[in-house]
């Protein structure tokens, strides 16, 4: 038993220097090897932004690109969003507020879109972020904030009552929801000036690209 210390620091070493077999020297490469995301147009992304690319239209058949370069590194190239470029299509609803909104009347501004129904877990888990989101652009009117539901205006409501979403709120929204073809919650747009849908995410984990697309548009 006295021994029994130095037998297996021997037993240990002995392991660490016993030849390795291709699969696990390739295994060990691949648990080292970097990563790095690129969008559709080779820009690289962060982990975050690589996760919400994918998910923004997630019932969508993936195409993403996987490749390893010379050096080892593992290259993910995302596929383009099909709705990012497009035309916003027109669309008119009326605020709980009061207000009507229009996309004819809001060019020359940014639009930040939010689709959303009660009913969504994520939804429900975003609302406190995008409350933080639209605080940092407060008293700017080059921006506007809107959030569309199908809900009944009454359930939505009841619903704010209780729970705080700062978005001006528009509910009884099909027409506007089909317009846009909206299929999976939520989803978070960014209509540039000039009517063009320059964001489509659904769950958001890259807040800072999120900001700073608005930025981009409001300097343009």
């Amino acid at each position: 038993m006295r021994n029994s210390g130095k037998f297996v620091v021997f037993f240990v070493i002995l392991i660490a220097f016993l030849p390795m077999t291709r699969d696990s020297f390739a295994q060990a490469k691949a648990q080292t090897a970097k990563t790095i995301f690129r969008d559709s147009d080779g820009n690289l992304v962060s982990n975050n932004e690589f996760v919400d690319i994918r998910m923004a239209n997630y019932n969508y058949p993936d195409a993403t690109i996987v490749k390893t370069l010379d050096d080892g590194t593992i290259e993910f190239l995302l596929q383009k969003i099909p709705q990012e470029g497009m035309a916003a299509p027109a669309f008119s609803v009326r605020t709980f507020d009061g207000n009507r909104v229009d996309l004819a009347s809001l060019k020359g501004k940014v639009l930040v879109l939010n689709f959303w129904f009660i009913g969504c877990a994520s939804c429900r888990e975003h609302q406190p972020k995008l409350n933080v989101l639209k605080a940092k652009f407060a008293g700017r009117d080059d921006v506007v904030f809107l959030a569309i539901t199908a809900d009944p205006a009454g359930e939505v409501k009841k619903y704010l009552s209780k729970e705080r979403f700062d978005y001006p709120q528009a509910a009884d929204g099909d027409t506007v929801i089909k317009a846009f073809r909206v299929v999976v919650y939520p989803k978070n747009l960014v209509v540039g000036k000039d009517g063009e849908i320059v964001y489509w995410r659904s769950t958001v984990r890259a807040w800072d690209k999120f900001e700073s697309v608005i930025d981009r548009e409001l300097k343009r």
